[in-house]
């Protein structure tokens, strides 16, 4: 639309099916350009230490935030935000920005917009009855300019190292379950490094007999990073939980970070389920 866009992400990029994307963004703003007072647009962040560290130079300037998350904290003026927790993926809302500015459809923006749809949406097994049939029309506009729904799955999983694939079944052979398996409780220890290898892990155990929600612990030198999911009909709002930790995101998928062992991070969150399960 004849702006210039810089891209932000300060990664890591080290996962497979992102890491040739790293030559596209900025890790940090040039203070040549932050001088020009543009305008920052935020996407799928609920909280403002989402963004990491590239967000920190630029949280004085006028800010746009477009998300799906149903819990964490505004940080935009009024009216500046565009957030609808309803929607399964922040891309759909991106698409949506498009159509009303009528901007055309290109076979690039078509690819994009799928991808972020079907990694957030569990490649179509997260939708429920009341979105998925605009969802899918939608995708139908994607799949027509060309975009394969096979090859892009093949795409985001092959060529995972087998190092991965079996630090994800050391994970589930270890977890615990407790409250009469409606809760299972897996640990990431630092020696498995940053990894991303929460999806597998979820994936599998929340196919469990009578789970309810997963906890997912990944150790990180001076901190854990905390991943909740729950089952569509558990009625546990992880979102809520995760907000109560200084976390966010949606009602049966969110996350938090805190400055606490392992044990101690076990200990807590168990009280915490006890007293809803």
């Amino acid at each position: 639309m004849g702006k210039d866009a810089v891209l932000l992400n300060e990664g890591t990029f080290s996962r497979t099916d992102i890491k040739a994307y790293e030559g596209e963004f900025l890790k940090q703003a040039p203070s040549s350009l932050i001088a020009q007072s543009p305008l920052v647009i935020v996407l799928d962040c609920s909280t403002p230490d989402r963004p990491g560290e590239p967000f920190k130079a630029l949280s004085g300037l006028e800010t746009i935030c477009i998300d799906h998350h149903s819990s964490g904290e505004p940080f935009t003026a009024e009216g500046m935000s565009y957030i609808v927790p309803q929607s399964p993926s922040t891309t759909m809302l991106v698409d949506e920005v498009r159509r009303e500015l009528g901007v055309g459809l290109t076979r690039d923006m078509a690819y994009y917009l799928y991808i972020g749809f079907a990694t957030d949406t569990g490649f179509f097994h997260f939708l429920g009855e009341k979105n998925a049939p605009e969802c899918l029309r939608r995708v139908a506009d994607f799949t027509e300019m060309g975009i394969s729904p096979y090859d892009v799955y093949d795409e985001m999983h092959d060529g995972r190292s087998l190092r991965e694939i079996r630090d994800t079944a050391s994970i589930i052979l270890s977890a615990s379950p407790e409250l009469d398996g409606q809760l299972i409780i897996c640990h990431q220890p630092l020696s498995m490094g940053d990894e991303r290898l929460s999806d597998g892990v979820y994936a599998t155990l929340l196919e469990a007999e009578n789970v309810k929600a997963v906890i997912f612990l990944k150790e990180k030198p001076d901190s854990v990073e905390i991943g909740f999911r729950s089952k569509h009909h558990s009625g546990i709002d992880v979102g809520a939980i995760a907000s109560s930790f200084g976390g966010g995101g949606h009602m049966h998928a969110a996350g938090a970070t805190v400055r606490m062992g392992v044990e101690e991070a076990r200990r807590v969150l168990l009280e915490r389920f006890s007293s809803i399960l």
